[in-house]
């Protein structure tokens, strides 16, 4: 779990620069949720699996970081322009596994649609449904650090969301 809170913490910093320039770097459009900025991307060849070119970050994937800001169009938009959807950043997460931390119902399902691997194991062991199985108490702990990170970034967490969506998230890894 350890990994899996550094992770998010990473994806969180990667990027958080606004707007729709196409100047926009793709990790940027992804963290911001530019779907015009992508599909720009996309349509020019840029490679939909570039990394998170921070070397303090966790080297996730455009894919990885959309799916810690639960902009569910941009996902989509990369994994049909062939985002590998089951690249392991350097903590062992997988998109499945951010998806499913921040309960994002749409993305998480779209991955397990289009094949992404629900036994996928971090760097501690962790499956993606390890993360949304541990009690609310326990998990809270956890969302309220990465609240203290995501909200000066202008994007705090819904717990509302979160709590009401892990049962859904649990069922969609459990088919």
């Amino acid at each position: 779990m350890k990994l899996l809170l550094i992770t998010i913490a990473a994806v969180v910093l990667v990027g958080t620069g606004c707007g729709g320039s196409t100047a926009m770097s793709l990790i940027d459009a992804s963290a911001t949720g530019d779907l015009d900025a992508v599909k720009k991307h996309i349509a020019a060849g840029t490679d939909v699996n570039q990394l998170d070119p921070d070397e303090q970050g966790d080297k996730d994937s455009c894919l990885g970081v959309a799916a810690a800001f639960g902009h569910k169009d941009v996902a989509i938009a990369l994994m049909d322009a062939g985002a590998d959807i089951g690249y392991k950043n350097k903590n062992g997460s997988t998109p499945l596994h951010i998806a499913s931390f921040f309960c994002y119902p749409e993305i998480t399902k779209a991955l397990v649609d289009k094949g992404a691997d629900r036994k996928a194991i971090d760097n501690e062991g962790g499956t993606a449904l390890d993360g949304v199985l541990i009690p609310w108490s326990q998990a809270k702990v956890i969302y309220d650090l990465m609240n203290s990170i995501f909200t000066p970034l202008g994007v705090p967490l819904d717990y509302d969301r979160i709590k009401s969506t892990r049962p859904e998230i649990v069922d969609i890894l459990q088919k």
